[in-house]
């Protein structure tokens, strides 16, 4: 009866032996559009960086802690859950975690993403992604590092004209995310001017599809509303 036992022990340890060398891992990438230096760790792992994009590749714990810490401060803890075979985009918006996009790995067997939130080519796979607005493709978003300098100086803007300027020179040859749009918006003195640069900056957006959430940074429900119908419009 023992050596059953032992047995049947011995081959269910060399199962799960087995099954945890053969486990399918996730990925988990983040970006904090608000600029300075942080420590983001997804249980043990950490990752320090000062240009807001943070990556872990093969993630096995499908509940992973991911804690977002700046100097002493804890800003975020919370868990988040990954499915293997898949990369999870997420993006820090003030306190708020957000889900940008969640990714295959592989198609046709093969690793087939970027180095962040994207395919390296087309989909190859049968799978029809998504028709969404797209910015003009002479624009390209800025890089974390840019947006940094960029933020830097606006933050020294002290009315919303200046503001406005700086905006328009940037956004001339440039994209802001709906993160990065967010942080600028929120700045603003008043909802009027809000309202007109937030149509203008969805005019080059690179995530149109996440651009609603500006709708918060308004502080009087009128243009939040204007802000509404005009995201409806085809």
């Amino acid at each position: 009866m023992k050596k059953t036992i032992f047995l049947g022990l011995a081959m269910l340890f060399a199962t799960l032996s087995f099954a945890q060398n053969n486990r399918r891992s996730a990925e988990v990438f983040l970006e904090i559009v608000n600029p300075g230096k942080y420590n983001v760790y997804l249980d043990e792992e950490l990752v320090s960086s000062a240009t807001g994009r943070f990556r872990f590749y093969d993630v096995y714990n499908s509940t992973p802690v991911l804690s977002i810490i700046q100097g002493n401060t804890e800003i975020l803890k919370q868990r988040v859950r990954v499915i293997p075979e898949q990369r999870l985009v997420l993006s820090l918006e003030g306190k708020e975690l957000i889900t940008l996009k969640q990714l295959n790995i592989f198609q046709n067997r093969q690793y087939a993403l970027d180095d962040f939130d994207g395919y390296t080519g087309d989909y190859n796979t049968g799978i029809v992604p998504p028709v969404l607005p797209q910015p003009d493709p002479n624009y390209r978003l800025l890089s974390p590092e840019a947006f940094q300098e960029f933020y830097t100086s606006y933050k020294k803007c002290d009315f919303d004209n200046e503001r406005v300027r700086l905006i328009n020179a940037v956004s001339k040859n440039a994209s802001f995310s709906s993160g990065q749009s967010k942080l600028i918006l929120k700045t603003f003195t008043f909802d009027q001017e809000r309202l007109k640069i937030a149509k203008n900056l969805y005019q080059t957006v690179v995530d149109p599809q996440n651009y609603f959430t500006i709708a918060e940074t308004f502080e009087f429900p009128y243009y939040k509303d204007e802000f509404l119908k005009y995201l409806e419009k085809p």
